[in-house]
């Protein structure tokens, strides 16, 4: 018969996956290898374990996402949305004030190392000890 992934038996059964991971491990249930040596599990298995599968097997692709819901309410998002924007702009502020910041120390700075050079004191011609005669 058709095999099934553990969590399409899971679907199937209306069981969760730990309980039938559960009894795979008890040696309730029995699984065979399956593509890249996944653990597959035979429908007559399924049947013989939990009785008749009321659900119909429908093939879907994989790729196919069915059952979304939505768990957030737009509004929610939106003021989530807001509070973030607000955020940023509070963040571009303060990085613009650090940058300024830091211009204006760069100017200070340059200002106080051009006040190094012209400000050396200048000796008198002669030897060092003649400037305490």
């Amino acid at each position: 018969m058709a095999k099934v992934s553990i969590s399409e038996a899971a679907r199937l059964t209306g069981k969760s996956r730990t309980t039938l991971h559960r009894l795979i491990k008890t040696g309730e249930l029995s699984t065979c290898a399956g593509v890249r040596n996944s653990k597959m599990i035979d429908i007559s298995e399924l049947i013989r374990v939990f009785g008749d599968i009321s659900s119909t097997t429908v093939e879907q692709p994989e790729e196919q996402v069915s059952g979304q819901r939505v768990t957030v309410s737009y509004t929610a998002n939106e003021q989530l949305v807001h509070s973030l924007k607000q955020e940023v702009e509070h963040l571009r502020t303060l990085v613009s004030a650090q940058e300024s910041h830091i211009d204006s120390l760069k100017q200070s700075l340059h200002l106080l190392e051009h006040k190094k050079e012209t400000a050396l004191p200048v000796l008198p011609a002669g030897k060092w000890w003649q400037f305490w005669k």
